[in-house]
């Protein structure tokens, strides 16, 4: 059935039975073609109401014309269709909704006529409009707008227009591959708290585009579009058009040109934004560009492509799997499985056969594992960002979503326990079976993959050149490529202050060489003893000074290539102590210098000088060994390229304070870092240095569902401090 049943008005007040029913005048009925299945939609044109019912049914409705009473109209339709026609229930419910949604009214000259019947209330209706993530606001019908904006915006839906679109699409896209080392640097300030209010405006912005388009594609095949309004969905806003007139169309392609119209035009509006971001002077119009590349691509593609939910993905597929109520009867696949497998229960005509009832099994198991994702996701975001008020959100989310199934689950069990209490008993066997199945697998199994620590190909230690004073670079005797011998001098810095400190002490040092010789000739064993002693401490200073001052000479540790860059732009720049200038690579092993989870670090100690598997990039899986684990954890950031805002898998937030501005970033959670010496053959390529990859640290203890647990309360855990910290 493609239509509500409702459950029928009391008997004892109208006997329908003995009643005729007529459609009213403006009720069109219009057949439509989904696959190798007849359908007919059914239009209230003054209400832009729209149904969708199947041929048994349209032919009992064609039969009500106000001289054909329900029990002719049956007899009649169970005649012309012999075993396809329904039972008398089925009609019944099929008459009552035809007055309720007031698609037909009784014959004028029928008894009946002047008795109105009520349409029940709808429990799945009143619980959707108490769901605190989904509140409807209406604007009400904005045909004549569209109306007056087709001759301006209509030719961008045009066949020609559509593939210059597409074309467009296409350009854009190699353009931002182009320039996408620039473009994900820029990703890394996309979700930062003082760019939210930027996202908001482009996300509305480009949503009420999206809906326009949809309106403007609709009304260009004949179609009105009924209403608009905003949806707040979890209290982001959403603009909506109703454009279900689409379902009268003839041609699926036009139902589908009107679904992915916003999406197409979203994704017009990022592909213009991607050639003027990479010509935009003003860094204000580059980030707002970006933030419309990324709401118009990422958004649309994840959100309103997804044929899971019922967007403009799910109306596209369900039109090109030419399966009507797409939602609704993999929703009914499922639970005639679920009847079949736990209670026995077989229907005796199933509406769908072959392939399709696959299909249906497939994408009603996806959508429903989707639903429970999202619902999870949303409740939990609800209690973690509004704290005590969440738990109010929360509970009304669950009674809104998962309420009306839980009660009609608890309606067929009643009903079973009082007529079929048998087939009860064989439902709970089978369901305790799959329940032991499904909790033997999340708590007997262990986690099915191995802990991994990420990291970044590096060069053995003592190829760092790193300063030993601070100071001013003075000169830079080498570019980048240069080939060095151990000693060569790389470098020289400037320090006035250790320049002037040794000078000082040379000074200091003939002075109290000059008094002690003057006590030695007077004799004086004391005043003699003191300068000696002066002498003493003076020469130690003195040899820190002039290590100091030799430090200010830069030379190579080992022989090499040089590696840097901008090396002529060093000139005059101060550094401190222990800074990295350059580096010489010495043509020798490299190193995997990685980072451990405080929950690894255990796995890490155990295979300490031990070979372990290593994966780097898209190279064959190779082998190293772990060479030492620092057993200190810290947030520091050994290596950026790791940093999730450089691409890197790990999560990272701002220093509050940072002199420098290489460290501005530190991880997110505590982590112990770790060195793997790579195996290396002689007739292999040396590894580029700064290339990612992660070692295997082995299987975990913990089982499947102590891992999913440890998971989510760990993300959940991130999630309430940074709400906290905000």
């Amino acid at each position: 059935m493609q239509y509500a049943l409702n459950a029928a008005p009391d008997a004892s007040t109208v006997d329908l039975t003995r009643t005729r029913l007529r459609l009213c005048e403006e009720v069109v009925l219009a057949p439509q073609l989904y696959g190798e299945e007849t359908y007919y939609h059914i239009e209230v044109p003054s209400k832009s109401q729209f149904y969708r019912i199947g041929f048994a049914e349209y032919v009992f409705v064609s039969l009500l014309d106000g001289t054909t009473s329900f029990c002719e109209a049956l007899a009649l339709t169970a005649r012309a269709l012999g075993a396809s026609a329904f039972a008398e229930p089925q009609a019944m419910s099929m008459y009552t909704w035809l007055l309720e949604h007031n698609i037909a009214v009784f014959a004028d000259d029928d008894p009946a006529a002047n008795t109105k019947v009520e349409a029940p209330p709808n429990a799945a209706q009143a619980l959707q409009k108490l769901n605190p993530f989904w509140i409807r606001i209406p604007f009400g019908r904005p045909d004549n707008l569209l109306k007056a904006l087709q001759p301006v915006l209509g030719w961008l839906f045009s066949p020609v227009c559509t593939l210059l679109g597409v074309c467009l699409m296409v350009a854009a896209g190699l353009r931002l591959a182009a320039d996408w080392d620039r473009f994900e640097a820029a990703s890394s300030n996309v979700f930062a708290t003082d760019n939210w209010l930027w996202l908001l405006v482009a996300w509305i912005l480009l949503k009420g585009i999206h809906e326009l388009a949809h309106g403007l594609v609709c009304q260009r095949y004949g179609g009105s579009v009924r209403e608009t309004g905003v949806i707040l969905a979890f209290f982001a806003p959403l603009a909506y058009v109703d454009v279900t007139s689409c379902w009268s169309f003839p041609s699926r392609w036009q139902r589908i040109h009107t679904a992915a119209a916003g999406m197409y035009v979203e994704l017009i509006l990022a592909s213009v934004a991607v050639f003027t971001w990479g010509q935009a002077d003003s860094l204000v119009m580059s980030h707002l560009l970006h933030n419309i590349i990324v709401m118009a691509s990422l958004s649309t593609l994840l959100f309103n492509a997804n044929p899971l939910m019922k967007f403009d993905g799910y109306y596209i597929m369900a039109d090109l799997l030419q399966i009507p109520n797409l939602a609704t009867q993999s929703a009914e696949a499922i639970q005639n499985l679920a009847g079949r497998l736990f209670l026995g229960l077989r229907k005796s005509a199933p509406a769908v056969t072959g392939r399709n009832v696959w299909i249906l099994r497939i994408y009603g198991l996806a959508a429903m594992f989707w639903r429970l994702l999202i619902s999870a996701t949303l409740l939990i975001a609800g209690s973690v960002l509004f704290h005590g008020a969440g738990l109010v959100l929360v509970a009304a989310g669950i009674v809104a979503w998962f309420g009306m199934p839980l009660f009609k689950l608890g309606k067929l069990v009643v009903n079973l326990f009082q007529n079929n209490p048998a087939r009860l008993g064989r439902g709970a066997i089978a369901l305790t079976a799959f329940l032991a199945v499904v909790g033997g697998t999340m708590f007997g199994l262990p986690v099915p993959f191995s802990t991994t620590a990420p990291g970044v190909v590096t060069l053995p230690e003592g190829c760092r050149v790193r300063s030993n004073v601070s100071g001013f670079i003075d000169q830079v005797f080498v570019e980048n490529g240069d080939t060095v011998a151990a000693g060569d001098l790389l470098l020289t810095l400037r320090n006035d202050e250790v320049s002037v400190k040794h000078a000082d002490l040379l000074l200091e040092i003939k002075q109290e060489q000059i008094r002690h010789q003057i006590a030695m000739k007077e004799h004086d064993a004391g005043a003699a003893v003191v300068a000696k002693n002066n002498l003493e401490s003076l020469n130690d200073r003195l040899r820190e000074t002039d290590e100091q001052l030799a430090a200010l000479e830069v030379r190579a540790a080992t022989s090499g290539t040089v590696i840097a860059r901008n090396l002529d732009t060093l000139s005059n720049t101060y550094i401190h102590e222990g800074d990295d200038l350059l580096v010489v690579d010495s043509q020798q092993q490299r190193e995997l210098r990685i980072s451990v989870a405080q929950e690894d670090y255990s796995l890490a100690k155990q295979l300490l000088s031990e070979q372990v598997p290593v994966r780097l990039g898209t190279r064959t899986p190779t082998v190293g060994m772990l060479n030492r684990v620092i057993p200190r954890a810290s947030r520091r950031l050994h290596e950026p390229a790791l940093a999730a805002t450089d691409g890197g898998p790990l999560a990272v937030t701002a220093k509050e304070s940072s002199d420098n501005q290489d460290e501005s970033m530190e991880l997110a959670d505590q982590r112990f870092e770790a060195v793997v010496l790579l195996a290396q053959h002689s007739s292999e390529k040396l590894l580029p240095v700064g290339e990612r990859g992660y070692v295997s640290l082995g299987n975990t203890n913990e089982s499947l569902a102590e891992h999913l647990y440890c998971q989510t309360r760990k993300w959940l855990t991130d999630q309430i401090e940074a709400a906290q910290h905000q």
